[in-house]
């Protein structure tokens, strides 16, 4: 999704360098319209033929947007998992930085196993084994991010006192990840800090919000929300600055990181 996104982008730049408006370009390619609208807005995979008679017609060489054609082809790890390219997880894949707020959970990229699966069955809906098994396979896949020195995943995380403390999964879950954070916190790729509860925000209780960053500076960065019926995307760009300043806002008002890391010690040891 995003590299076709990213591939659209590039096109309508190059289409827009000679002049040529939807119509014009689409009779010189030999292409519906509607077709050519789609490769632009990242909703359709533009061929390799495509590519070079776009070269000829736009006057430009486009042999980097030909390898990622070819890579866009290629199915996301998370397509064995049965997840769309739209879903977050495949969003997640491509980005560099996540910064993230939580209210009441510790983030999924910094969960032990056992806390997210205690998660995972404390809905009201009961899940098949499998469809535990399924998701758990995709979360711990996803933490590796963190850790992958050739593409690596950056987290900056801030999270309510109240996760610490909110019983997911009894106290022997809770103690086994709280010495998790712990020990995640010494990772190069994750800054974890702590909005104690003494400090008054009240965007602090609207929930949680996780901001997704890419390195290409021509991929804007995206919000996900999660709200108690589903999740959301949203790319406009007011809503995702304001997203951005409401995470910066209650990290301003959190702990740094050595006193984040003392609070959580003493969280773990308190059970």
């Amino acid at each position: 999704m995003l590299l076709r996104r990213e591939m659209g982008r590039r096109l309508r730049a190059a289409r827009l360098s000679v002049g040529l408006n939807l119509e014009e370009a689409a009779a010189r390619l030999e292409v519906a319209k509607s077709s050519l609208s789609r490769y632009e807005q990242g909703q359709g995979l533009v061929t390799v033929h495509h590519l070079r008679t776009m070269m000829d017609v736009y006057d430009q060489r486009f042999d980097d947007l030909m390898e990622m054609s070819r890579q866009a082809r290629r199915k996301g790890w998370w397509k064995q998992y049965g997840i769309s390219d739209s879903d977050f997880v495949a969003l997640e894949a491509g980005a560099s930085l996540i910064s993230e707020y939580q209210l009441s959970f510790i983030p999924g990229l910094l969960q032990t196993a056992d806390y997210a699966e205690a998660l995972l069955r404390s809905g009201r809906r009961s899940r098949p084994a499998d469809w535990i098994d399924n998701q758990l396979a995709v979360r711990l896949i996803r933490q590796e991010r963190l850790t992958d020195e050739e593409h690596p995943l950056r987290l900056d995380a801030v999270i309510h006192e109240f996760a610490l403390h909110y019983p997911v999964g009894g106290e022997h879950v809770m103690l086994a990840q709280l010495r998790h954070l712990a020990l995640v916190t010494e990772l190069p790729t994750v800054s974890l800090r702590v909005l104690p509860a003494s400090a008054m925000a009240r965007e602090g209780m609207y929930g949680g919000v996780i901001v997704l960053d890419f390195s290409s500076h021509s991929q804007p960065s995206i919000l996900h929300l999660q709200h108690a019926v589903g999740h959301e995307h949203k790319g406009r760009g007011e809503q995702v600055r304001e997203a951005k300043l409401r995470f910066e806002y209650l990290r301003s008002l959190a702990l740094d990181d050595a006193q984040s890391l003392g609070l959580i010690e003493r969280a773990a040891d308190a059970l």
